[in-house]
């Protein structure tokens, strides 16, 4: 009899053992399985964000001007970056950091980088004997869009209108000989409050920029006229002061998509 009970109390042991086993089995996969469906939620997240993420720049790149569309679609197919480097005098520096933060506000941080080079007093003729990757030490590899302000000011009284006029040109031929993807665009020189004779050559270049079929940013369309231009620039009658880069910068939102 006492034999009996023993093997009995050593089967109930083993049951024991070998239930809770099974239990423990069943917990531990119940955890695995919500662990697997936990992931798979996740990863369903993480693809459905990045679709919208995805879908939204493209419609954003959608509204660019083509000369800088097809370099952001590559940029956001490979994970890169678009560059574009101002070239000019004066506001040059100011309106790259004005840009950069536009860009970034609707593309986020790095898919721009918009860098510039200050040439101060330059005038026309010293710059068509400069190499154009010396002007591009700014930029981190390859400039995808080079916008420049044509040196009209710093010509004035030195260079005639017919060189500032060539040079221009010149200038574009030979960024699209070094950087054959690179885009090329014209920021005409805002207006003068003190001086009309300026203002008329600035009309005069945009007139030949267009029959050279050169793309222009036309913020100038914006500009106020008369007296009113006194408003938009600084005591000298021709650096923008802050309302005259408003009229820049929100040219460029309205016509780039970036409102």
């Amino acid at each position: 009899m006492k034999k009996f009970w023993l093997i009995l109390v050593a089967v109930l042991c083993l049951a024991s053992v070998f239930g809770g086993k099974l239990y423990w089995n069943h917990k531990l996969n119940q955890v695995k399985a919500a662990s697997s469906l936990q992931d798979q939620d996740l990863s369903g997240t993480d693809t459905a964000d990045s679709d919208v993420s995805d879908n939204a720049i493209t419609k954003r790149i959608a509204k660019l001007p083509k000369v800088l569309r097809q370099a952001a679609t590559e940029a956001n197919k490979k994970n890169g970056q678009v560059r574009i480097v101002l070239v000019g005098s004066d506001s040059e520096q100011v309106l790259a950091l004005l840009l950069q933060k536009k860009l970034d506000d609707v593309y986020g941080e790095s898919f721009f980088k918009v860098s510039a080079q200050d040439l101060g007093k330059t005038n026309s003729l010293t710059l068509n004997k400069a190499k154009i990757k010396d002007l591009m030490q700014s930029v981190d590899g390859s400039p995808d869009l080079v916008v420049y302000t044509p040196l009209l000011y710093n010509d004035d009284r030195q260079v005639s209108t017919e060189d500032t006029e060539t040079i221009v040109t010149l200038l574009s031929e030979k960024v699209k000989i070094t950087y054959p993807k690179a885009a090329f665009l014209v920021s005409l020189p805002n207006y003068s409050s003190q001086k009309p004779y300026m203002n008329d050559r600035i009309d005069d270049l945009k007139t030949y920029v267009e029959k050279q079929k050169i793309d222009v940013l036309n913020y100038l369309s914006k500009w106020p006229k008369g007296a009113r231009r006194a408003d938009v620039v600084g005591d000298d009658g021709q650096t923008m002061n802050t309302a005259g880069r408003k009229i820049w910068i929100d040219y460029i939102s309205n016509q780039w998509g970036l409102d």
